[in-house]
């Protein structure tokens, strides 16, 4: 294989660990965790109980998986002041 080979396939590589990555998005309570307290530094001006509600009100209104940057588009508009 030569640099370019290696190199691409290093790219795919890491794209699909990625889409892995946000397939796998609110699936846990430790990926919730997580993802509440990345709203928080988003956010700063959202409580814990808006940002809880947020999250509860996407995963009802969208289905599984959930992706991620579709989720955040969504639930901006109940975060924002």
């Amino acid at each position: 294989m030569s640099f370019l080979d290696d190199a691409q396939a290093f790219l795919k590589q890491k794209q699909n660990q990625q889409t892995q990555t946000e397939m796998v998005f609110l699936e846990t309570p430790e990926s919730r965790s997580a993802f509440e307290k990345e709203l928080r530094e988003l956010y700063e001006n959202a409580t814990w109980n808006e940002i809880g509600k947020a999250i509860d009100w996407g995963m009802e209104v969208m289905e599984k998986p959930y992706d991620k940057k579709t989720f955040l588009q969504k639930i901006r508009v109940k975060l924002e002041d």
